[in-house]
């Protein structure tokens, strides 16, 4: 029996905080093996993303090396992404492995209003790592990646205004969105 950890985002694009997560999870929950899973479409986020292969391309260059697998289930699978419908296929995917299914903070304090969060739970442990000052309480886990004040939201915008996000993004990705002109930008 392993103990496999599935982190989704929609990775827009995919960043340092990201990155560390990863890390805190395989670490401090003795993870076999890390799947991250850009989603494909959210059911609660309203509004433009890069599209589905870009996410995906920034995930793969960002975890590149690291041991952390990248799958592209929710986009094969298609329709709306719910965490719920993943969690389960996963659990018929890896029938004798503990699953942890692992989020923020910020997350966690809204997951009961997800599309049916008891199915999610009925097949993984909440593995929850701190955001915006909101962690984890009984029966989820809490996971210390530090102290993550980096967002996506944050990363697009400071793009949008010309500033750089070199600090906060892995060099692949930064390299990847200037050349492929993600963002609105054509350079950092």
């Amino acid at each position: 029996m392993g103990r496999v950890g599935l982190f989704g985002g929609a990775f827009d694009p995919f960043h340092n905080g990201h990155l560390a997560v990863c890390g805190a999870a395989a670490r401090e929950l003795s993870l076999d093996r890390l799947i991250v899973i850009p989603t494909w479409r959210p059911p609660h986020k309203d509004g433009a993303m890069a599209p589905f292969e870009d996410r995906l391309a920034m995930t793969l260059a960002a975890l590149r090396g690291t041991g952390f697998a990248v799958c592209d289930y929710e986009y094969r699978r298609g329709g709306v992404s719910y965490s719920a419908e993943t969690v389960e296929d996963f659990a018929r995917m890896y029938p004798a492995d503990e699953l942890f299914f692992i989020i923020g903070g910020d997350s966690y304090r809204d997951f009961n209003s997800w599309y049916q969060p008891w199915r999610i739970t009925a097949k993984a442990t909440l593995a929850v790592y701190p955001r915006d000052g909101l962690t984890a309480s009984p029966p989820a886990i809490s996971i210390d990646a530090g102290n993550i004040d980096i967002s996506s939201t944050l990363l697009r915008e400071r793009l949008g205004r010309g500033e750089s996000i070199a600090s906060l993004v892995p060099k692949t990705v930064e390299e990847y969105i200037i050349e492929h002109k993600l963002y609105g930008r054509g350079a950092l």
